[in-house]
Order: C-alpha cells, then structure tokens, then sequence
C-alpha cells in the first residue's frame, strides 16, 4: 500500500513539474519570438524557422539559395565566402 502511494506520489510531482515546465515555455519571450518568426514563414520546416528565428528575428523575407540572390537582388557569392553579417538588405 505503502509503495502504491509513493509511486502516485513520484507521478503527481513529475506531472506538476512537466506542467510547470510548459507553462514556462509557453509564456517566455523566446517562444513568443519564435511564434512571430513562424507567422511569416509558414512555408518552412520548423528546423529553418527556428534558424531564422535564431540569427535574425526580426527578419520579413528569406530569399533561398544562390539563384534567388542572383535573380532577385543581382547579389553573387563568390566560391567559399560564408554568411557571417546579417542581410544588408531592406528589410
């Protein structure tokens, strides 16, 4: 009887701290920015939305590979050049 009660025990407070947890998550300010990115980008994997939202989270407009820069913004990449700064781009 004794160990029945310690296991309702162990679940209640695992349960209240998973529901803590969520609450937490739920009303911090990153998730709130993550949301707002997702909003604008609801076309996009969750791994390249929570990116976007990582490296520029004010960003309104990805334009995706190199032939999107060139096309678009007549931007070249020149072979081994990284992305380092944010887009110089209007935003």
């Amino acid at each position: 009887m004794a160990d029945a009660k310690t296991e309702k025990q162990k679940v209640k407070e695992i349960t209240d701290k998973l529901e803590e947890g969520l609450k937490e998550l739920f009303e911090s300010e990153k998730y709130k920015n993550y949301l707002s990115t997702m909003s604008k980008f609801h076309n996009y994997s969750f791994n390249n939305t929570l990116l976007i939202a990582l490296q520029r989270p004010g960003a309104t407009l990805v334009a995706e590979g190199y032939q999107a820069w060139e096309r678009n913004f007549n931007r070249h990449v020149n072979k081994g050049d990284r992305n380092l700064y944010p887009c110089p781009c209007p935003v």
